[in-house]
């Protein structure tokens, strides 16, 4: 039963932010290399690790995608509030086939750039929503389930950073991708981080490059292993 890792192996071993290992996993889930083992080899819920020469020379390490240690906080959340492997698989497949599919909420008050932005992204093959203010931002994120939101902080009533954090804290929204876009200069990207966005846009903002980050971001989600 073998998770491919060495019990020394610290996240300092992994000099890329996009991977972890099985250790990396164990330090932030409460679980054991058993439980991580059934749930890579038995139950599929992601891949077997990438093997590779340990950096200091002494034996072989492995490397998952870094998702699957969010995956595995997932599981173990799901688990732990009573639900079988097999409504866990349903619910990991029904998310990931959201995640793959180009669809994207704006958040924007500003009506005319919120129309342009839409129309932009509708040219581009995406199925596109569009809320005016924060309140009515959580409701759609929750009934359209979108897998990119394009927030504006500067929001009439609920701030745009509340409501990105109100989004990561919902379990029907938080696996959204949030890229925040702001004209003003008060808000910094550490600001925006806080709040659980993944992006941050200044602007005025380009669109064919919002384009090419969300086109990524669908990219990378489509990769992610749906259980079998």
């Amino acid at each position: 039963m073998d998770t491919s890792d060495h019990t020394n192996n610290n996240s300092s071993s992994n000099n890329s932010g996009d991977r972890v290992t099985a250790a990396d996993i164990l330090k932030v889930v409460p679980i054991t290399r058993k439980t991580l083992w059934l749930w890579q080899k038995k139950y599929n819920f992601f891949p077997d690790p990438v093997k590779e020469a340990h950096p200091g020379g002494k034996g072989i390490v492995g490397y998952y995608p870094s998702w699957v240690q969010e995956r595995c906080k997932q599981i173990y959340a799901l688990q732990k509030s009573g639900h079988t492997i097999a409504m866990i698989k349903e619910i990991l497949k029904k998310e990931a086939e959201d995640k793959s599919t180009k669809k994207v909420l704006i958040v924007d008050d500003e009506k005319k750039f919120a129309t342009l932005l839409k129309k932009f992204f509708q040219k581009n093959d995406y199925v596109v929503e569009v809320a005016f203010d924060g309140l009515d931002a959580g409701l759609k994120a929750a009934h359209f389930q979108p897998a990119i939101i394009l927030l504006d902080i500067n929001l009439p009533g609920l701030n745009g950073l509340e409501v990105c954090k109100n989004l990561k804290n919902n379990p029907r929204t938080k696996n959204m991708t949030v890229l925040v876009i702001s004209a003003s200069l008060q808000y910094t990207e550490k600001a925006v981080k806080s709040a659980g966005g993944d992006m941050f846009f200044k602007k005025p903002v380009n669109f064919s490059e919002l384009l090419e980050k969300c086109n990524e971001v669908i990219a990378n989600n489509e990769k992610i292993q749906i259980p079998s």
